[in-house]
């Protein structure tokens, strides 16, 4: 059930319920979706109220029972695992893999070991914090279900076949006033339209590297460790050389980061597993109408249940992309033939044969690519993000199509770091990480209130409550006097609080400016906590905090992971 109030696990601690939130110094703090700014309406209900959407996915995320009967289906339709663990071996010993994951590859031979996938685009320097917090809630995750006797394997699968190379080519950290540093390498692609997993690092990755290291110089408090940042500058030089491929650097860190807790990854862009996948891509081809319509009526479902779309289906689509002149292109049917970039005629004799000689030409699309993974591997469990979560709703669609069960959609966590410094600052002005997401306008209200000591807000809070009660007993004295005046009065009402608006707004502007302090100290809170107005975790690298707090922070967090609890975590990374 959804609580609107924040929420301690239980080991660390009591309860504060929202309305009367005091900010608790602590090493976790849980905060309901329903307070995380930009949570769909989707994402909400599949946390909190999860009949609503049940129609749309294949069983609820924290029942153990519902993995144990989608494992029995599962089982018997996992074909080539001694074939599929070739493969993996090689790649992950080529990303520097150690025993622990040398050791769940050969598990997954056994029919009786399954797998908890999760993924992620190949970003810069890893990427956004989250990529890290989706592999920890994948071991998490396998951990559980293995103590639960169904043995589980992590898997992270390389979005390598993305093309989109602006999307992974730029992270940031902070510096020592918490100004987010842009870190970015443009790439050195074959071809303009290329699948990232070719796309070579050039020296900007170089200059990259030691803008961070610089920011993590400006940033360390006296007394910290400089070790931490060592570690993690050599790792980071060592794999995200010029001349590496984007997956290769990406996979060769991730190894680094997650191997000891056996994390196999899998990099999609590799012939022997476009082979493996090749009926996949086949069925996609021969029933591409089929798959429209059933997308199509999902879609039309989830608008009417009050939901989105994530992935728009065109009227001609097919699901699928085809290689040519090394760039990625959309593949469409319209009246019954297939075209590329909707013009140049391809014909089915010629896709399949191209499917038979060079299937590592074919790739799939987002709602295409949790099929193709999940007719590899044994998956009882994918774990996503929120626009994973809502596009899988569309996927679920299709699965029947192929002759598979989806997989359980367990939603990754998701955490929001915290240091001494900010922590204080909360403290001082009596705020919580919500008040600050609800933007400028709110959290220079609640500064400039606590920082000043006249009891102005509270006389204006008090003001609009006597205003209330006024305008009841008007209306009262309205409805029966002239009800046609009942239009006016809610006008002048509006007009009213409209103008205490205004009037709390330049106040609180007028606090501010006799003190910069303030100003300085709201500015600081919003860089951190919400930098570009989004999540932290979204905007950051968490390269950061590794740099900071050092790779023992990857089992705190793990340690933080609650298989039944959902919700955004704020953890106090650094004692600084």
């Amino acid at each position: 059930m959804a609580s609107s109030g924040f929420r301690r696990h239980a080991t660390l601690g009591c309860v504060t319920r929202a309305g009367s939130v005091r900010y608790l110094l602590m090493e976790s703090q849980c905060i309901p979706y329903t307070r995380v700014p930009k949570s769909s309406a989707l994402l909400l209900d599949y946390l909190y109220h999860f009949d609503r959407v049940a129609q749309f996915y294949n069983g609820w995320p924290f029942d153990a029972e519902g993995y144990r009967r989608l494992a029995e289906n599962v089982k018997g339709l996992t074909k080539n695992r001694a074939e599929l663990a070739e493969i993996l071996e090689r790649q992950n010993k080529a990303f520097g893999g150690a025993e622990p994951t040398l050791a769940n590859i050969r598990r997954l031979s056994d029919p009786a070991t399954f797998a908890v996938v999760t993924g992620q685009q190949v970003g810069l320097l890893s990427g956004p914090a989250f990529t890290l917090y989706k592999a920890l809630t994948a071991v998490k995750l396998a951990q559980w279900l293995s103590e639960q006797g169904l043995p589980s394997v992590p898997v992270f699968w390389l979005a390598t076949e993305d093309h989109d190379l602006e999307e992974v080519a730029h992270t940031a950290v902070f510096d020592q006033e918490y100004n987010l540093v842009p870190l970015a390498d443009t790439g050195e692609a074959p071809s303009p339209r290329s699948s990232v997993g070719y796309v070579k690092l050039t020296g900007q990755t170089t200059a990259a590297l030691d803008r961070l290291e610089g920011a993590l110089s400006e940033a360390r408090s006296t007394g910290e460790d400089a070790e931490a940042s060592k570690v993690l500058l050599q790792d980071l030089r060592a794999t995200y050389r010029p001349g590496a491929t984007w997956g290769h650097a990406f996979g060769g860190f991730m190894a680094r980061l997650f191997s000891r807790w056996g994390v196999v990854l899998l990099d999609p862009l590799d012939e022997s597993i476009h082979r493996l996948a090749a009926p996949t891509y086949e069925r996609a081809i021969t029933r591409a109408r089929e798959l429209r319509e059933r997308l199509h009526a999902r879609s039309q479902q989830l608008i009417a249940a009050g939901y989105h779309a994530q992935v728009r289906v065109g009227d001609d689509a097919t699901l699928l992309f085809l290689a040519r002149d090394g760039n990625r292109t959309a593949l469409h049917q319209r009246d019954g033939e297939f075209l590329l970039d909707g013009a140049d005629r391809i014909s089915s004799t010629d896709l399949a044969a191209r499917i038979k000689t060079r299937p590592v030409d074919l790739s799939s699309n987002a709602l295409l690519r949790p099929i193709v993974q999940d007719s590899l591997l044994p998956t009882v469990a994918y774990v996503a993000g929120p626009s994973e979560l809502a596009y899988l709703g569309q996927s679920h669609a299709i699965y029947a199509e192929f002759g598979r069960p989806m997989p359980v959609v367990f939603p990754r966590a998701a955490f929001t770091m915290m240091d001494r410094r900010t922590e204080k600052l909360l403290e001082k002005y009596r705020l919580s990480v919500a008040d600050v997401w609800q933007g400028e306008e709110h959290l220079n209200r609640k500064i400039a209130a606590a920082g000043f000591a006249e009891g102005w807000s509270e006389r204006l809070d008090q003001s609009e409550q006597d205003l209330t009660r006024l305008l009841e007993r008007l209306r009262g004295d309205v409805e029966k006097l002239d009800p046609t005046l009942l239009d006016t009065l809610q006008h002048a009402e509006e007009k009213m609080r409209y103008n205490m608006d205004r009037l709390r707004g330049k106040i609180t502007r007028a606090a501010l400016g006799r003190s910069e302090l303030l100003a300085r100290h709201a500015q600081s809170l919003l860089r951190f906590l919400a930098p570009r107005k989004e999540l932290q975790e979204r905007e950051t690298s968490g390269v950061y905090f590794l740099g900071r707090a050092g790779y023992e922070l990857l089992d705190r967090l793990l340690n933080q992971i609650q298989v039944r609890c959902v919700d955004h975590q704020v953890v106090r990374y650094s004692d600084k």
